[in-house]
């Protein structure tokens, strides 16, 4: 066992050098992954913040149609069509919102929700 090895070390270091580069790919492959998702989450939750009419200051006023394309933006995040049915096929959703919302951008996620219905 040890004639073999001393006979075939430098195979055997090239071995583990290749399977240790491996591991260490599938780790970082694995950890761009997580990170690729949590963009992706943080996108769509800025399209809901958007649409929602959320603000960062007092000072910004988010336009309709900014909070329009919000919403049609949401398509394209399939992996979220639940949480975002849940959050706005709600029948108190008119209650919740001023008439200019109600009359411009709440037509529009109807729309969007029942694009994602037909999607699922």
């Amino acid at each position: 066992m040890f004639e073999f090895i001393g006979n075939h070390s430098s195979q055997i270091t090239v071995i583990f050098a290749v399977g240790a580069g491996v591991f260490a790919f599938i780790k970082w492959l694995d950890a761009r992954n997580q990170e690729l998702k949590d963009k992706r989450y943080e996108r769509y939750v800025q399209h809901i913040h958007i649409l929602s009419g959320s603000k960062d200051s007092k000072d910004v006023r988010i336009s309709m149609t900014a909070q329009i394309t919000a919403a049609w933006l949401l398509l394209e995040y399939s992996e979220y069509y639940d949480i975002t049915l849940k959050i706005f096929d709600n029948p108190d959703l008119e209650r919740m919102a001023d008439k200019p919302w109600q009359e411009f951008v709440l037509p529009q996620v109807k729309k969007v929700i029942e694009e994602i219905k037909s999607r699922s």
